[in-house]
This record gives C-alpha cells, sequence and structure tokens, in this order.
C-alpha cells in the first residue's frame, strides 16, 4: 500500500486529498472516497483509508473540504452547496465511487447521490447528521446551540476567541471529548496530528469564518431538505452509527432506519460520533461485510 498525498482544483479552489493505493490493484474495483464532518479532516481517516485500501485492492482517497484540513476557503466559499460541488468534481475526475461520510459528511453525500446517482455505487452513513425525529427531545440544548450557526457573523467571533482561548492542544482534546465515547482510546500518534494540524490553522484567518458558514448552511439543509432527499435516494447504503454519540443521538439513526428498512443498519455499542477513529478494526470489518454484499448482488443482477 502507497499513500499519496496532493492537491487538485475544484474551479479556483485547491483541496488537498490523501489516496492510499493497494499495493495489488484490482482494476475493476470501485474507488472509495471518504468525507469529513464539521471540523474534520483527512486525519479522521488515516486509521482505515489504508486497511481498507488493501482489502478492496483498491484507492481510497480523503479530502479536505474548504476552510477545513489544510484545505483554504477563499470569498466565504465553505458552505454545504460548495463542500458538494467540490465532491462532485472529484467524483467526476476520478469516476463513480463508493462513499463513505461521517457527520457532515454524511449528510453531503445523501445530497449529492439523491442529485447524481450515477456518480455514487453505494453510500455508507457513518454517525451523519440526521433531522430531528418529530416529537424527539434527545439532545434539544445542543442542537439549539447548533442552530445558532446560521447566523454566521454572530458566530464566528465566538468560534475564533474558542481556539485562541484554548491553543491546539486543549482545543483538540475538548473536540474529541465531545466527539468520542472514550478519547483515551484514540491513537496518541492520530491525536498528535490533530494537534499539529489545529496549530497550522490558526494561521488562518478564514478558520472560524468557514466553520460558522458550514454548520448554518449543514442546519439550513437538514431542516429544510433533507428528509425528502432521504426518501428520494435511491442508492444502496449503509446506516452506522456509534450508541453513545453525543451529537447526533443514536435514535435520529434509528428513526432514519425506520424511514427506510432496507438499508442496512448497524449500531457500535460503545462508540461515539467517529467510529472510524474509536474502533477502525471493527469499522473496517464492518463495511467490508457489506460492500462485498453489494458487490455480490450487483453481480447476481448482471
Amino acid at each position: 500500500m502507497t499513500m499519496h498525498d496532493h492537491w487538485f482544483d475544484a474551479d479556483g479552489t485547491w483541496v488537498h486529498a490523501v489516496d492510499w493505493t493497494s499495493s495489488d490493484p484490482d482494476p475493476d474495483a470501485p474507488p472509495l472516497l471518504l468525507i469529513h464532518g464539521l471540523g474534520g479532516s483527512t486525519i479522521n481517516w488515516e486509521l482505515v483509508g489504508p486497511t481498507l485500501s488493501e482489502r478492496f485492492r483498491t484507492r481510497v482517497s480523503a479530502i479536505d473540504l474548504p476552510g477545513f484540513g489544510r484545505t483554504r476557503s477563499q470569498d466565504q466559499r465553505a458552505g454545504f452547496e460548495t463542500h458538494r460541488h467540490v465532491v462532485t468534481t472529484w467524483l467526476r475526475r476520478n469516476g463513480p465511487a463508493v462513499l463513505a461520510g461521517n457527520s457532515m459528511g454524511g449528510a453531503i453525500s445523501v445530497s449529492l447521490a439523491v442529485r447524481h446517482p450515477e456518480l455514487v455505487r453505494a453510500l455508507i452513513l457513518v454517525n451523519a447528521a440526521y433531522p430531528r425525529p418529530s416529537g424527539n427531545l434527545d439532545q434539544l440544548a445542543r442542537t439549539a446551540k447548533f442552530a445558532t450557526l446560521t447566523l454566521p457573523r454572530a458566530a464566528t467571533p465566538i468560534v475564533n476567541a474558542r481556539a485562541r482561548r484554548l491553543g491546539p492542544d486543549r482545543l483538540v482534546d475538548a473536540t474529541l471529548l465531545a466527539v468520542l465515547a472514550e478519547p483515551d482510546r484514540l491513537d496518541g500518534a492520530v491525536r498528535d496530528r490533530l494537534i499539529a494540524l489545529a496549530g497550522e490553522r490558526q494561521h488562518y484567518p478564514e478558520a472560524a469564518g468557514a466553520y460558522a458558514q458550514s454548520g448554518g448552511t449543514l442546519f439550513r439543509y437538514i431542516v429544510t431538505r433533507m428528509r425528502r432527499d432521504l426518501d428520494a435516494l435511491t442508492t444502496p447504503t449503509m446506516v452506522m452509527h456509534g450508541r453513545r454519540d453525543q451529537l447526533v443521538p443514536v435514535s435520529f439513526a434509528r428513526a432514519v432506519a425506520r424511514r427506510r428498512p432496507e438499508w442496512k443498519y448497524v449500531e457500535f455499542a460503545d462508540c461515539g460520533h467517529a467510529p472510524q477513529l474509536e474502533a477502525p478494526g471493527r469499522f473496517v470489518e464492518t463495511v467490508s461485510t457489506w460492500i462485498d454484499r453489494q458487490i455480490q448482488d450487483a453481480a447476481t443482477r448482471a
């Protein structure tokens, strides 16, 4: 397996990407594209990307969306539609792929698969951001706090001040405390890389605004369009969710599973918002088993 760190141009935005390529590639195997969540980066996938590449004998790629990781955002181009456009650009250049999206990346993947089903072979929603089910009050205060991002002019100074106050180390640790059920289980080398990236991003003046704009436009998509897109989705889909998620309650994912009972639904009992970081081995095995089944079903239909 080889790792390749590179950039590509998406209509003037230079997007940072990481590729893991199998040592014994299968020319017929579709690529996998991994999409991070709000505040995430390609680092979020480092524990699973190489193994998935060897497992499927294919190229596995992860990208930094505009305003996140090492991809800079210019002229406030860091909203939901911009992110979807960047992913669409990658797919059109590299061919149809299996998409795995975590949190915001899951919502982006749903929106894209509905609009461009020809570009998505299969969809893996990893603790995706979902609409609140009717009458559900789980984590209501956190949702209300998240909704403030729809006012980016007010939210950006708050996000910026928090990052400056905490510094890279404490900012990463505070994020991991919210995202992971057991932060101490995270590979220490991954934490170190997250801290180094946070230190680099302190010098990106647009970082806080990109976070606020992305979060605000994501929230608007969730509350206005996502239910219809979930109903309209025709792509083979697996819903994966950590039962101890503090950001998107597992009850939201269970409601989606009831809404679409033909989709595969898997819960990780001891994981939070990012199973690929907390249980990478189990994540790879779960994804591999499901994709193998999709390949078999496609061969049977052919």
